[in-house]
């Protein structure tokens, strides 16, 4: 009953921000809101990893995949929640955005969240599809909230494309269904992935294998694997950075965690995992390469930040593709992606509310006049591209290890684009951080304070470079590879 309880809280915020006209009181519940759910939550979790997976009525599963991303998803919300006490309150100062925006800010916050919160707490099938669409069409109007001719037309790709996506989906997950009630199973079990996984060795191969088409092209689609991914960029660099820090830093966890559950129902069926397999590593690699490339020739920061995702969630593929070794490494990168791609998405938020603009070259020694969110967004570029002791340098290390022995070329080619992108990054990040502002350029800033944002990025980046040196380890992997046993059934 807990897990339930706690899923009214980010629904009962929601309908406060109907109530509460004041823009402070509106930011002091989403924080109030965003704790609350996570010490019950947090307790959700807590059992699960010390005892075992808890079902909850027919409809409700968590195991230990979904505990770390429930886990996840809190970091990012009490995380996204305090740095929007300061982001949307200054931005509503400077009449930038009107109170109404800021009341359909935080009642659609919450019910983000929570649409989350569902899709992988979920195990009917048509929950979870309902509970990914509504993770579209709460943030959509968030995407658009500036009203811009940018972010409007930001907005519509985004509905159309993962709308379409989701649309695709469906058909694979009838066709799970299907599949379902052709091995005997009542209609209403057919919809249920426990059953489904239990009675796998009877569905038929030839269906599932259709299900997995369609549903890693409808899915794949709200991941950001290329060539799906055109809408990622403009949505994620159009929000407020709050919420881009939600959209990159678990939203596409969250979708892929629904792939990966119905992976596991179809490679149970096929009797291997070999044919899954290729799809992750091809759609990966595809991923890793194309963002490479593309992040050399960015002009804006936070659209730089998203095609950094694009890259990671093809890292993430990549690592799926590779056994369970690979497999492992991927949870790893889940984590640290979600630390290092939000506490940069933060960290621009410090810099578009301090400069006003989102294009690297109207950035110049930011470090003289920002050191704090200078330092943050070094730290956490440096996380992202793989330094070592960060969690990403763990992940990359273990799954380029299981390429190694299982496809050397495709490790080869996951090399290169990992060379390729720390050139085009640190290039423009240099280049903002130390670069001398023109002759006749307006003075700089005065010197920036330490703010409650710069606390949470802290916290996170702390996370991100302590938590490389334990999944070093060998507790460490094994931790990461019993939760990896959720979506993956051969040795």
């Amino acid at each position: 009953m807990l897990l339930l309880a706690s899923l009214l809280v980010p629904l009962l915020a929601s309908l406060g921000a109907v109530v509460v006209r004041d823009v402070r009181a509106l930011g002091r519940s989403a924080v109030a809101a965003s704790a609350v759910a996570t010490l019950g939550l947090g307790a959700v979790a807590g059992s699960v990893f010390a005892r075992g997976p808890m079902w909850v009525g027919d409809y409700w599963m968590v195991d230990r995949f979904t505990a770390l991303m429930i886990v996840l998803i809190q970091v990012v919300w009490v995380g996204a929640s305090l740095a929007s006490v300061r982001y949307i309150g200054l931005e509503h100062e400077a009449g930038i955005l009107s109170t109404r925006k800021v009341r359909i800010y935080y009642g659609l916050l919450p019910l983000f969240m929570l649409a989350m919160l569902v899709t992988v707490a979920t195990d009917h099938l048509g929950i979870l599809w309902i509970a990914l669409e509504a993770t579209t069409l709460t943030t959509t109007p968030l995407v658009a909230l500036y009203k811009k001719d940018g972010a409007i037309e930001a907005a519509w790709k985004y509905l159309l494309l993962c709308s379409l996506g989701i649309s695709v989906s469906l058909l694979g997950l009838l066709l799970l269904a299907y599949a379902g009630v052709g091995a005997g199973l009542p209609i209403d079990r057919a919809f249920s992935l426990g059953a489904l996984r239990e009675h796998a060795a009877t569905l038929d191969p030839q269906v599932v294998r259709w299900a997995f088409v369609f549903l890693f092209v409808g899915i794949g689609t709200k991941v950001g694997f290329v060539p799906m991914h055109p809408w990622l960029p403009d949505a994620h660099s159009r929000t407020p950075s709050p919420i881009s820090a939600a959209l990159s830093g678990v939203l596409l966890n969250v979708a892929l965690y629904a792939l990966l559950r119905a992976r596991a129902v179809v490679d149970l069926a096929l009797g291997q995992d070999d044919w899954t397999s290729g799809f992750f590593a091809g759609f990966g690699l595809l991923s890793i390469l194309f963002a490479a490339f593309v992040l050399l020739h960015q002009r804006n920061y936070k659209r730089m930040l998203a095609y950094h995702s694009v890259e990671h969630m093809g890292l993430i593929a990549f690592g799926l593709g590779m056994g369970p070794v690979g497999a492992a490494g991927a949870v790893m990168h889940m984590i640290g992606h979600t630390l290092a791609k939000s506490a940069l998405f933060f960290s621009a938020g410090e810099v578009l509310l301090r400069l006003h603009t989102t294009k690297i070259a109207n950035i110049k020694g930011l470090w003289r006049s920002a050191p704090r969110t200078s330092l943050a967004l070094m730290l956490g570029f440096l996380g992202l591209i793989g330094m070592p002791t960060s969690i990403i340098f763990s992940s990359e290390l273990t799954f380029l290890m299981a390429a190694a022995r299982r496809s050397p070329g495709a490790a080869l080619a996951v090399i290169v684009g990992l060379a390729i992108v720390p050139i085009g990054v640190l290039h423009h990040l240099f280049s903002m951080l130390f670069s001398r502002a023109p002759a006749g350029a307006p003075s700089p800033e005065p010197p920036e304070s330490f703010t409650l944002t710069h606390a949470v990025v802290a916290v996170e980046l702390a996370l991100l470079f302590g938590g490389g040196v334990f999944f070093l380890s060998t507790p460490g992997f094994e931790w990461a590879a019993s939760i990896a046993r959720a979506f993956t059934v051969y040795p």
